[in-house]
């Protein structure tokens, strides 16, 4: 008998025997957990060294009189719930097949407003209490779900970590902000309700998972793009002080400024006009489609709840919570994002956008002809947005005192050359685009059609073994890696991570200080 089946066989005649057990001593021989609501069974992942707990509810589902609401207590069920198929996400815009992240989301996957779902990976075999990587997703707050292919917990768990990711509300359904909504609520605060949902799926872990081997007081967060930026929320909310230990922003659009709950009520306001709804009781009765095709979007704001002020601000008065904090961005991160069309709208737009600063940002980022103009567009939106913002968020949490790390990551991936995208006209313009580190971080390149080589798998095993030392211990040095300092408050040096591993100077210095000067709210 091979080592498989013995372990298949075992675990089996373990859980006829004995029924789960997922003890003190952090190790699950069996299929069933109980947890908030009852029992679920999972399944073994690739390997029979993790199991996959899926689809699990850690809160009601969000209709009916719950739209628009904080996440409510999840509803018991009898018997043992199968935990072995992904929720549907939550309700959001199809996919674009010709996009380059198609493949990355999946393709078109199920959705329902009722999603508030989360996914476990746990070892089996390893001795615990093990510590807690709890995965949040991106897509600008629009689109996104847990149940992407890219985003399977099985290869950081393999390296003795427990993997969680959570399905949180996008949209207009999940950050929606409307007088009447504030009116109804005990907290005078409305909107926000993907940022809660995250709140509920951590305090869910805090009380459930340790019994699948982990450890409720070691758990780190980890997000990318508009999961990067509900990482720095999260630092910031004090609705979620003591859920977390540690910290990760991958491409963070850390904002300067949000909108405040009276500009984003009278937002609601203009939408529910435009959906001839005269009361949230109409509000609520209009299907999830109509909400779909108003075109309308929702983002976090101050709510005064959630968040007090802006997550900046929080940040630059030492107000966030004080946890070892990791975090950086990608070379290309304006890849994929839109750009002006010709030199002209490409001088228009800088104009319109910097009035007098506009020659300085010609200076910085020179164009002579409509394709100069259109890659300096994109440089401006990733200096602008992920490049200041990621960097800035470093700078005031390590001025502070506190832990912190920051990257560069620069290799891109090995895309078809016959192949073209939605994004550019050709797929080497692509680079090291924005979302291309993760399917390194979790260890999920197979999952993509790319020419991966020696140095692709390599390289990932070097960021999964970063990020789960970062998870255990709040810093991502260890045995067999380039040494990675701590970043300093002056902000100079970061870690490559890419062809070449190792400290360096911060790339496009003289544009970040720029931002720095321009939205005068620099450290």
């Amino acid at each position: 008998m091979d080592r498989v089946m013995f372990r298949l066989l075992a675990a089996l005649l373990i859980t006829l025997a004995t029924g789960a057990d997922a003890g003190a001593q952090g190790r699950i021989e069996g299929s069933t957990v109980k947890v908030d609501g009852g029992a679920v069974a999972g399944k073994w992942a690739a390997n029979a060294q993790v199991r996959a707990y899926l689809g699990i509810p850690f809160a009601a589902p969000p209709l009916g009189d719950l739209r628009w609401k904080p996440p409510q207590p999840v509803a018991p069920w009898q018997g043992v719930r199968a935990a072995t198929e992904f929720g549907p996400q939550c309700l959001q815009p199809g996919a674009t097949p010709k996009s380059v992240y198609f493949e990355y989301s999946g393709g078109d996957l199920p959705m329902s407003e009722d999603c508030l779902t989360l996914n476990i990976w746990a070892p089996v075999d390893a001795k615990g209490p093990l510590p807690v990587m709890v995965w949040i997703y991106g897509g600008g707050f629009q689109v996104g779900a847990a149940s992407r292919p890219t985003f399977n917990g099985t290869r950081l768990a393999e390296r003795g970590v427990i993997v969680v990711s959570i399905n949180y509300r996008v949209g207009l359904l999940g950050f929606l902000a409307h007088p009447a909504l504030t009116a109804e609520s005990p907290q005078h605060a409305s909107g926000n309700y993907g940022l809660l949902d995250q709140i509920a799926g951590l305090n869910w872990v805090k009380r459930n998972i340790a019994a699948f081997g982990g450890n409720p007081d070691n758990v780190s967060i980890f997000g990318q793009s508009a999961g990067a930026s509900s990482v720095a929320h999260l630092m910031a909310s004090p609705l979620a002080r003591g859920l977390f230990q540690r910290a990760i922003a991958e491409s963070d659009a850390f904002p300067a400024k949000m909108a405040s709950l009276t500009e984003a009520e009278a937002e609601g306001s203009a939408l529910a006009g435009k959906l001839g709804a005269a009361s949230l009781a109409e509000l609520r009765a209009r299907s999830g489609q109509e909400i779909l095709d108003s075109k309308a979007t929702a983002r976090p704001i101050v709510d005064g709840w959630f968040l007090p002020a802006d997550t900046y601000a929080l940040f630059r008065d030492g107000k966030e919570a004080a946890v070892p904090f990791l975090t950086g961005w990608n070379r290309n991160e304006g890849a994929t994002f839109a750009h002006a069309a010709s030199l002209a709208a490409h001088r228009k737009s800088v104009e319109e956008k910097f009035a007098k600063d506009a020659e300085r940002v010609f200076k910085l980022y020179p164009a002579t002809d409509d394709v100069t103009a259109r890659q300096a567009s994109k440089n401006i939106f990733r200096d602008q947005t992920f490049a200041w913002g990621t960097w800035t968020s470093a700078r005031l949490h390590a001025r502070h005192g506190h832990p912190t790390y920051l990257y560069f990551f620069e290799h891109p991936q090995p895309l078809a050359a016959d192949q073209t995208y939605l994004e550019v006209d050709t797929p080497d313009k692509l680079g090291t685009f924005h979302s291309s580190e993760y399917p390194y971080i979790f260890g999920t390149l197979d999952v993509l059609s790319r020419q991966w080589t020696a140095a692709d798998r390599a390289l990932s095993a070097s960021l999964q073994t970063y990020w789960t030392n970062f998870t255990r211990t709040g810093n991502p040095n260890g045995s067999g890696l380039p040494q990675w300092p701590k970043f300093e408050a002056k902000g100079l040096t970061t870690m490559l991570l890419g062809d070449k591993t190792g400290p360096a100077e911060i790339p496009h210095l003289a544009t970040l200080r720029f931002f720095d000067d321009w939205m005068q709210g620099g450290p």
